[in-house]
């Protein structure tokens, strides 16, 4: 007997100045919003969203700049990128939904915390920050600098070794390609601008105002959001769950993709009421 599968469409959506290329699996349920990774696309999450389809509504895109999504050029600000998915929400009639951001994607998640509290049924943070430290520009401007002169052949190689740990890439041949191949088909106008966007991020003083249920998941070998960055984030947002995942880096969601999804069903189910829960 075949097993029916969660409808699935993609879509171009109009917000504001551009327009997102957006991907919804599922019929049914609560809405998931799933934002990626500064340099990839929101195919970056397709385990995920296989994993939550049968329950959830699954709003993937491709962040500004991104992917099939238009990239202006010039700066982007986080403000900006978040008020890409109020607009989104607005174009697809989400009234709510539950966020999962990794790395940018976890700093556009603050920000609508933040901006748009009323929107956001949960929050899950994987492998971000809540600010980039001034000594960080530095590095930044060298990124940015290798992708304007290079291209994102540049930045292809450093990055992978960064996001997955060097046994995964070994065993994982493959989805290292997969994710590779995104990196290299970044428009470099998108990392530029999203570049200059992370730079400038810095919600270190405003996350203590996030009142929704919060989870804050990191790899245990991520090096760019490293595990102490994450204790801090998950120590500054009221009533926020902290989960190390061993043996990952900065893609834990990819590497212990068994163990984030546990994690993650549990939190979303706990969390189904949002900010409408009554404390026990």
């Amino acid at each position: 007997m075949s097993v029916t599968q969660p409808p699935s469409e993609a879509r171009r959506v109009s917000v504001g100045d551009i327009s997102l290329q957006v991907r919804i699996d599922g019929g049914d349920g609560p809405w998931v919003i799933l934002a990626h990774a500064l340099g990839a696309n929101h195919t970056l999450w397709d385990a995920t969203a296989r994993h939550l389809a049968p329950r959830y509504r699954v709003l993937r895109y491709d962040l500004r700049g991104h992917g099939q999504s238009d990239a202006p050029i010039g700066a982007y600000s986080m403000i900006r990128m978040a008020d890409d998915v109020a607009a989104l929400m607005d174009a697809l009639a989400v009234p709510e939904a539950h966020f999962v951001g990794v790395s940018v994607g976890g700093m556009i998640g603050q920000t609508m915390a933040v901006r748009y509290p009323e929107r956001l049924l949960s929050l899950t943070l994987v492998d971000t920050v809540n600010r980039t430290p001034l000594d960080a520009h530095p590095m930044w401007h060298d990124r940015i600098g290798h992708v304007e002169a290079h291209g994102m052949a540049g930045v292809a190689d450093s990055t992978l070794e960064r996001w997955l740990s060097a046994p995964y890439r070994a065993a994982h041949p493959e989805e290292a390609q997969r994710v590779r191949e995104m990196i290299l088909s970044t428009p470099v106008h998108g990392y530029v601008g999203s570049g200059q966007a992370i730079m400038a991020f810095d919600l270190a003083g405003a996350i203590a105002r996030i009142h929704c249920p919060t989870l804050v998941v990191v790899g245990e070998e991520d090096q760019g959001a490293p595990p102490e960055m994450a204790r801090e984030i998950a120590a500054t947002i009221p009533g926020a769950r902290l989960e190390v995942l061993p043996r990952a880096a900065h893609l834990a969601h990819l590497e212990q993709a068994e163990r984030f999804h546990t994690v993650l069903d549990a939190f979303l189910g706990n969390a189904a009421c949002g900010a409408q829960c009554e404390a026990p």
